[in-house]
């Protein structure tokens, strides 16, 4: 990979990640304080980190396998996804259990760690569909060389539309069971693909012809910088004018928005000279930071439930967020190094070294280059 495909990547991973958290801290201090228009505004905004890992993905596959792909494509990938969404559904059942004030027996931790697993009941459901479309991939890739991405995406973009639409815009029904019929709407309007298919076929053309998107992002930057200001009108005017009851990365109006921010992230990153040792850190630790962080979160809100009568949400929101994000940071960090520890929470990528390895090689590179240049000026 080459450094500004990396720091773009980095970049992009780091937001994606406080934005999942951030959107999780919101939501909990929602539900110790009265509803609040601001905070509910701010958990529209932040809701796209999920769409914005599904491009990683698929951009990352288009963009180091344009020709063939490698063996053991899907097994090597299998072996870091499987385990751990596994193993964070048998500990979410844990506090799923509690939350639904059920008695802690066998039957009822047992329906947790199956609804957990096999219908991605708790927050590791990106995995299911990252999975997906690495199965897809691995079956269309020699389909996906020739296909023109001026078909592609804007049948992509309408399926994608539709789908949401349906799950977005029609009330349940069909079930004698209200509750049933919600949870079955709730979850089919996530599980499958299709529900993210348009940030799949936009992931493969954006890293299939890399250096034209970012020709062209160079190109459009005032476009790049209003985008994500336009875009976000529908994404409240839909919350705020009740036309759709989805508050989540599910709706309609992400189809746009999420792009946007996408495409803001990639013209910022490419313009940046390196990226901070922190955001590389957090960008290494995101899989397991992305899995842990609402496990905390619901034990420690907990603790957090008696001080709410004395301060203001404002201050909670950073409190939940800091202490979460850190607590999810270091058990990512340090389970990973035990020998079973990735089987739990996934694995740590080694970024920082590589970036702080070019950093420090920047200063001599460019000293070399001076030397070089100087006796020709001189003559």
């Amino acid at each position: 990979m080459t450094k500004k495909i990396s720091y773009e990547i980095l970049l992009l991973r780091c937001v994606g990640c406080l934005f999942v958290v951030m959107v999780h801290s919101l939501i909990f201090t929602g539900r110790l304080y009265e509803q609040s228009a601001v905070l509910n505004a701010a958990r529209l905004i932040f809701n796209v980190g999920t769409p914005i890992f599904i491009f990683i993905t698929e951009f990352l596959i288009a963009k180091n396998y344009k020709e063939n792909l490698p063996k053991h494509f899907i097994s090597k990938r299998m072996k870091v996804l499987i385990p751990p969404f596994i193993a964070m559904g048998i500990i979410g059942s844990i506090y799923k259990v509690y939350e639904n004030q059920e008695p802690y027996t066998v039957q009822t931790i047992l329906t947790a760690i199956f609804r957990n697993i096999f219908m991605a009941d708790y927050n590791g459901y990106f995995i299911l569909i990252i999975i997906q479309f690495i199965l897809i991939h691995y079956l269309l890739h020699n389909k996906l060389k020739h296909w023109s991405a001026k078909t592609v995406l804007p049948i992509s973009f309408i399926i994608n539309f539709l789908y949401l639409s349906f799950f977005n815009f029609v009330p349940p029904f069909g079930f004698s069971n209200p509750s049933t019929a919600e949870y079955i709407w709730y979850y089919t309007s996530w599980l499958p693909f299709i529900g993210w298919s348009f940030y799949f076929a936009l992931g493969y053309y954006c890293g299939k012809h890399y250096d034209s998107f970012l020709h062209l992002l160079n190109r459009k930057k005032r476009w790049v910088w209003s985008l994500p200001i336009i875009t976000a009108i529908p994404v409240l005017a839909f919350k705020y004018l009740d036309l759709s009851p989805v508050i989540s990365s599910k709706g309609v109006s992400y189809l746009l928005f999420a792009p946007s921010i996408i495409f803001l992230i990639f013209y910022i990153s490419n313009h940046m000279k390196s990226v901070p040792n922190f955001m590389v850190s957090i960008s290494d630790h995101s899989f397991g930071i992305y899995l842990t962080h609402s496990v905390f979160m619901r034990v420690f809100v907990i603790f957090y439930m008696p001080l709410t009568k004395h301060i203001h949400p404002f201050i909670t929101i950073p409190i939940i967020y800091i202490t979460c994000f850190c607590a999810a940071w270091l058990t990512t960090k340090y389970l990973n190094k035990l020998s079973f520890g990735k089987y739990i929470v996934g694995p740590v990528r080694n970024n920082l070294n590589a970036v702080q390895r070019e950093k420090q090689a920047a200063p001599i590179l460019a000293s070399e280059s001076s030397l070089h240049v100087l006796p020709t000026r001189i003559d």
